[in-house]
């Protein structure tokens, strides 16, 4: 019956692969259903750490997403430069301020009058 069972299987595996295109036919000719590899009766590979982490370290995932989080960084670090720091009053900023109070409107204003 194992004969059987194996001769089907390669029918099957001759059927599914009648129709395919292919450049040279006779690379599915010389297919031996006994040639295959028998890779999947080893046991799997097993890790083993070479260090000793603490059991106090906890791996978490973070919840946003990694583009979005590298897209706030860049823009942290472009805009760093640019916020006003709170600890600094406005008379003490190095750069002179934009825009100057008018000192002489009151005496424009009464020379119109």
């Amino acid at each position: 019956m194992d004969g059987l069972t194996d001769s089907l299987s390669f029918f099957f595996k001759k059927y599914f692969l009648k129709g395919l295109p292919v450049y040279n036919k006779h690379n599915f000719s010389r297919f031996h259903a006994d040639s295959v590899c028998k890779a999947s009766n080893r046991r799997p590979s097993i890790y083993i750490p070479t260090r000793e982490y603490p059991s106090e370290q906890i791996i978490v995932t973070e919840k946003t997403n990694i583009l979005l989080r590298y897209l706030h960084q860049q823009w942290d670090k472009k805009n760093a430069g640019r916020k006003r720091d709170p600890d600094h009053a406005e008379g003490e900023s190095a750069a002179p301020p934009r825009k100057m109070a008018r000192t002489d409107s009151q005496e424009l204003n009464n020379d119109a009058t």
